[in-house]
């Protein structure tokens, strides 16, 4: 039996999870919670009511306080990636100073689903959307021995709803649970709706297709070391040896996909191989990795400048402020338009109204579909030609970051409109008119 740390952040699902784990008796062994302070006061009464249900049941009560914010802002990450590390470290070194060998966490059935389908929406093949496990190693590094427990996987939130209201579970409702500014909010808003006019058990059929998927991914793994040991050596993969196997591509893909390419990356590379284009001297560019075609087929060489692959692929900018993010440090002031100001910026500084992009408003690493009107010429331009006009070399095109508006797809699509191009261009829809009062104006920092 586990000696358990309960992480329980006062929301439905993680007391209900501690009320099921303390009526086991002698598995619950400690509460932790972490405050996050994002919610002023609403962040405050989680942290009392949980301390006081474990106090109530003189269960040892575990607390951290975090500037999740700044920490974000440090990191160059976004606020969810940022509480997500918190959280977890916390949990590890509570876990391991305090003796627990498990720590428990509320994911539940919708969590799965809601998982994979943001999965599939990245491209992360079969092995993304094989859905969480009920144990797992913690995801913290040094600490894989403590286990990580999802008592609640197998349930769903009409499920866990119904407990705490018929056991009388005492849970404080997040309010930004409402919103749908994060992705995963997105879905659960505004996506799973339909999902379950189609089907209102569509959660259950998800959860049971990533379980299915999980058995098949497993066969696939088998299959995948044994090809990966004839065709990889060292930094070298064998493009002749590898296009012999029987489903090469996947074979492929599953190779790029450890070194951080993504799935538009490996379509480009498995075209460029199939059509026999392999000319020496080709790059690729994943945020850990570069791949060079040679003779002898792609050659992986590790990027020095490299982020860590778990970094999202945006950030909410919700203040005027100083922020880095991948790799580029800006800065975000609000202005007041005056009449003899001039709109003409500075290089690297772009100005817009700030009520056709107001905060919170979304920063990004520009990708291959990204378009946008720019100011004054009417049609519609891809980044990609933009950079070719400005003859922008592969290290500029990697530091190029976009600012878009929350609700447009910031998650899943790959052909999204920016509403400006930082420290280059504007969009035509967020120009500043005669009508404008209040100003954004955005500063990138150079090399």
């Amino acid at each position: 039996m586990h000696s358990v740390l309960a992480a329980v952040s006062g929301g439905i699902d993680s007391m209900t999870m501690a009320d099921i784990l303390y009526a086991r008796g002698g598995v619950l062994k400690g509460i932790a919670h972490c405050n996050f302070h994002l919610r002023g006061a609403e962040s405050d009464a989680d942290a009392a009511l949980v301390e006081s249900w474990a106090a109530e049941r003189e269960i040892p009560f575990f607390k951290a306080d975090f500037d999740t914010a700044a920490c974000a802002a440090e990191k160059g990450i976004s606020i969810e990636m940022a509480a997500r590390e918190l959280r977890y470290r916390f949990f590890a070194e509570t876990a391991r100073g305090h003796g627990f060998d498990a720590v428990a966490v509320a994911h539940n059935a919708n969590d799965n689903a809601e998982t994979l389908i943001l999965n599939m929406l990245r491209g992360a093949g079969s092995r993304g959307m094989s859905g969480m496990k009920e144990e797992s190693p913690l995801p913290v590094d040094g600490y894989g021995d403590i286990v990580l427990l999802r008592p609640l996987l197998g349930k769903t939130r009409k499920e866990i709803s119904d407990y705490a209201e018929s056991h009388g579970v005492p849970y404080r409702e997040d309010s930004t649970n409402a919103e749908s500014e994060y992705r995963r909010n997105r879905i659960r808003n505004l996506v799973f709706p339909v999902f379950e006019g189609i089907n209102p058990s569509f959660v259950e059929t998800l959860c049971a297709d990533a379980a299915h998927i999980a058995e098949v991914d497993a066969i696939a793994d088998e299959a995948y070391e044994k090809v990966r040991s004839r065709v990889v050596r060292g930094d070298d993969l064998d493009i002749k040896a590898l296009r012999a196997e029987p489903h090469w591509k996947y074979f492929l893909f599953r190779i790029l996909e450890e070194k951080g390419f993504n799935a538009s990356q490996a379509d480009s590379l498995t075209e460029l191989i199939e059509s026999g284009g392999t000319v020496s001297g080709r790059r690729f560019l994943s945020e850990g990795y570069e791949a060079l075609t040679a003779p002898s087929g792609l050659v992986f060489r590790k990027r020095p400048d490299s982020f860590a692959a778990e970094h999202e692929e945006c950030i909410v900018v919700r203040v005027p402020g100083i922020y880095n993010f991948a790799g580029v440090r800006f800065s975000v002031e609000s202005v007041l338009k005056t009449p003899d100001m001039p709109l003409k910026q500075p290089e690297g500084t772009i100005v817009f109204d700030a009520a056709a992009l107001p905060f919170p408003f979304i920063v990004r690493r520009w990708r291959s579909g990204d378009w946008f009107r720019p100011l004054g010429l009417g049609g519609a331009k891809k980044l990609s030609d933009l950079f070719t006009d400005l003859h922008l070399s592969i290290p500029e095109k990697e530091r190029i970051l976009v600012a878009i508006k929350p609700g447009l797809n910031e998650g899943d699509a790959t052909h999204d409109r920016v509403s400006a191009v930082l420290g280059l261009r504007i969009d035509d829809s967020v120009k500043v008119t005669e009508s404008a009062v209040n100003l954004t104006k955005i500063s990138v920092e150079r090399k």
